[in-house]
């Protein structure tokens, strides 16, 4: 069936696995945001753009070499020689994209760590202009009012400092939710730069998640000041079967091939389950072209899976407001502030959709809102109106150890659906698709 939970044959653990939740989502403390230092990540993005120039001199050192080498120089000396400097000139290309992205991703946490310590640093100093105190838990401490309780005077002042610790915690909310925000996006993309150590070739799969660090790096700027509606890609897929018609096909596959696209009979979907079988019927076509998926369906068949984007949202919105408050608090006038949740894992299963199940299996999906801060009458709180829409991203490959009974065929196994992309016969696609458009009042 498509990607399922597990560890992959190279290693990797697909979506839904403990080893596959994001690390860095945890929250931060006023006295971490204080210590925090966005020039010790310059100075190491720095260091990393050294190493990125000098990959970059050694792949042309090596590029250079191997140029000179292609003529004049045969036997089996030269054949190996020429494999090793391209495999040398792959592993320099990678380095080379890879540490000018940890550069970009630094340079980004930077940026988006002055702006929450900003942030916080306005909070400390309008609390302080009117006695308040931030305190460590992100509270604010008032001062005894002197006075009777009844006293018209003590009463407007209490009132007055109650409004100003509002606009005090909208502060700090917004500096520590956004600093938390950097740290995960930030620290997640430097996980998936780590993972290049790997990577000892740039074959497509590579050539592929080295371009998607690069471009995520180069939109991270965007990503933290919400202003470009980027989604950042998820964690890599898995390598799937391997390389595309690079086996020859026996009898056995085209007769599987035949028997899976004679109506897809010889799957176990039940009637009705025509998003496994239009999902199957297009691996079969060969075509490897992207397929959309609909994502509204998939909310409405999947409960998990509405309640997980909700959950996600609702745990999300109360920063996000936050930070376009005080955005809007800042300037003035109105604020449109784009966000996202981040890639999130989720999986349909049998016992909720055995039609997504079959057509998917596991999946990311993001849900990226739009927090708009309009001004009313005057005096009056400003409207915050949230428009949000969900994505959805999956790659269609097989897993491994899984096997069914197919009419005409017997026992047919995963492994054995895989070679049919191996032979040609077939062809893994990435799928996707987008929720509505949806809006709230906050």
């Amino acid at each position: 069936m498509p990607t399922d939970n597990g560890p992959d044959p190279d290693g990797r653990f697909r979506p839904g696995t403990e080893d596959h939740e994001r690390r860095f989502d945890t929250p931060v403390t006023v006295p971490q945001l204080r210590e925090a230092d966005p020039a010790a990540l310059r100075r190491a993005a720095e260091e990393w753009a050294k190493i990125s120039t000098a990959a970059a001199e050694a792949r042309f050192d090596a590029t250079d070499v191997l140029s000179t080498l292609q003529e004049g120089w045969s036997g089996e000396a030269a054949q190996l020689g020429r494999r090793t400097l391209a495999d040398l000139i792959d592993e320099l290309s990678v380095a080379e994209q890879e540490t000018e992205a940890a550069k970009l991703t630094l340079d980004s946490a930077a940026d988006g760590l002055t702006l929450a310590r900003r942030w916080l640093a306005e909070a400390d100093d309008l609390a302080k202009a009117n006695g308040l105190t931030v305190q460590d838990d992100g509270g604010v401490r008032f001062p005894s009012v002197p006075g009777q309780h009844n006293d018209p005077d003590a009463q407007a002042e209490s009132r007055r400092l109650a409004g100003v610790a509002g606009d005090v915690r909208n502060l700090v909310t917004a500096a520590l939710t956004y600093a938390a925000d950097v740290s995960d996006t930030a620290g997640n993309e430097l996980d998936r730069i780590k993972a290049s150590v790997d990577y000892d070739r740039l074959d497509a799969w590579t050539e592929r998640v080295v371009g998607e660090d690069l471009a995520g790096a180069r939109d991270l700027g965007k990503v933290f000041g919400g202003s470009g509606g980027v989604l950042l890609p998820p964690d890599p897929y898995d390598r799937g079967a391997g390389v595309f018609d690079s086996e020859e096909p026996n009898d056995r596959d085209r007769k599987l091939a035949n028997t899976l696209g004679a109506g897809i009979v010889g799957m176990p979907f039940k009637a009705g389950d025509v998003n496994a079988s239009a999902n199957m019927a297009h691996y079969l076509s060969g075509s490897g072209e992207p397929l959309g998926l609909d994502v509204e369906d998939m909310l409405k068949d999947i409960p998990d899976f509405q309640e997980s984007v909700n959950t996600t949202l609702d745990g999300n919105l109360p920063g996000w407001q936050a930070q376009a408050l005080a955005e809007y608090n800042r300037t003035g006038k109105p604020v449109a502030l784009v966000k996202d949740t981040g890639w999130q894992p989720m999986s349909a299963t049998e016992g909720s959709s055995s039609d997504w199940y079959y057509a998917v299996g596991s999946f990311h999906y993001n849900t990226q809102a739009k927090i708009e801060v309009r001004p009313t009458a005057p005096g009056a709180p400003p409207e915050v109106t949230v428009t949000y829409q969900t994505h959805v991203r999956d790659r269609y490959n097989w897993d491994h150890g899984k096997q069914t009974y197919v009419p005409g065929m017997g026992i047919v196994t995963d492994q054995d659906i895989q070679r049919l992309h191996r032979t040609g016969l077939a062809q893994e696609f990435d799928m996707g698709g987008n929720s509505d458009m949806r809006t709230r009042k906050v």
